[in-house]
């Protein structure tokens, strides 16, 4: 964005846009400024309080999962108050258009993505002891545009985006341009979040450097519950997905994971059930819809997405079943492809594809913690922190040549 965004800023003035960042000499962003991850032990953190997730959320998701064989899993080994923030991410080029394209890397927009676990701790001697169920939920929120741009472009950008596969080849410029605009603004303000030291601290995936030192662990929470509060509101939510292991505690032996989808109702105040899917890479057309829940394991899909795939015709059955790590042994052969967010969108393959492409067999984390491990953070995290870094830093050159 360097580059691009420094050319750019005469068509920013134009749009009524003042940007102080180009003022000063542009300071790359790091992996622990857009992958924020939080330590599972330890009396500080972000709960899961009513402003960032309201009780009428937790109510229906509760419910939804009722339905499955998590039951009541949710309340018997755990309450409420052990779920905190284990991860928050920064994805500032989230592909628009349903299909793979050349144009992915300017037809994108801004997107924050907060990652919740129940942990259940205790202090005993000299240190805490954490306990993180099988369990978590993704919340994904759209980036509001105003702070950057003001009311009328922002207003000019969303609607762009809302036609982004129809675009002429100047609104794509004015687009790209204006969101450009808002993910540095959000990089710069999560560029503010750090404390003191050097900022090489910054490098590469991990658990944020400030959690590890108690004097600057308060004020970085105080700060990152700020960002939260301007950029995590209910109304703001797009998507919201979770897992669980039914009631039982141990993976080995169940190898069964619950996945639900959720979309916001009521602006945002309640969580509607969104159905499951496999969409083509190619040209965004729906593959299979698998119902509101699937039930897989490390060894197997929904059973109704292998239902889908053997009623599909022809060029659908081909492509689905590329699209979906069936048996254990095809991850060798498919996880690499899966994990990487330049061959497959994650709308391009089903839930537990997504989430059994780690090292570890019985762990389908993401970005979280299990039982009383360390973070797991998958390939695809870390293809994704890529690539969001190289957006971000290295910028969109050609466009500003047009």
């Amino acid at each position: 964005m360097s580059i691009w965004f420094r050319s750019t800023v005469p068509l920013l003035l134009c749009l009524g846009i003042s940007q102080p960042l180009q003022s000063a000499p542009f300071e790359p962003g790091k992996a622990k400024d857009i992958a924020i991850i939080l330590p599972a032990r330890g009396d500080r953190g972000v709960s899961m309080d009513q402003e960032l997730f309201p009780s009428q959320w937790w109510n229906d998701l509760r419910a939804a999962y009722a339905q499955t064989s998590v039951g009541p899993a949710l309340d018997v080994e755990n309450q409420r108050s052990d779920w905190r923030l284990v991860a928050m991410r920064f994805a500032p080029c989230q592909p628009l258009l349903p299909y793979l394209s050349p144009r992915d890397h300017t037809l994108c927009q801004p997107e924050i993505r907060l990652i919740w676990q129940p942990v259940q701790q205790q202090w005993r001697q000299d240190r805490w002891l954490a306990y993180a169920d099988d369990r978590a939920i993704h919340a994904l929120y759209r980036v509001d545009g105003e702070a950057a741009l003001g009311p009328q472009a922002s207003k000019v950008w969303r609607g762009l985006a809302q036609r982004a596969g129809a675009l002429s080849n100047a609104e794509e410029l004015q687009y790209a341009t204006l969101n450009a605009a808002v993910a540095a603004e959000v990089l710069s303000q999560l560029k503010g979040l750090r404390g003191e030291g050097p900022v090489a601290r910054y490098d590469g995936v991990g658990e944020r450097p400030e959690c590890a030192d108690p004097a600057q662990a308060g004020k970085f929470l105080l700060k990152l519950r700020r960002f939260l509060g301007q950029h995590a509101k209910p109304q703001l939510l797009t998507q919201l997905t979770t897992f669980s292991l039914p009631e039982g505690r141990n993976p080995p032996l169940i190898d069964e994971w619950v996945f639900l989808a959720f979309v916001p109702g009521q602006q945002g105040q309640r969580l509607q059930p969104q159905a499951l899917s496999v969409r083509s890479r190619h040209d965004g057309r729906l593959l299979a819809e698998y119902g509101f829940a699937a039930r897989a394991s490390v060894r197997r899909d929904e059973a109704v997405l292998q239902d889908k795939l053997d009623a599909a015709g022809d060029g659908e059955r081909e492509e689905l079943q590329d699209a979906v790590i069936w048996t254990f042994a095809e991850r060798a052969s498919k996880g690499a492809r899966l994990a990487d967010p330049e061959q497959t969108h994650v709308a391009h393959t089903s839930c537990v594809s997504c989430h059994k492409l780690g090292d570890t067999s019985f762990n389908l984390h993401n970005l979280s913690y299990l039982e009383e491990g360390g973070i797991a953070v998958s390939p695809r995290v870390l293809k994704d922190v890529a690539r969001e870094l190289h957006w971000l830093n290295a910028g969109q050159p050609d466009l500003a040549d047009q």
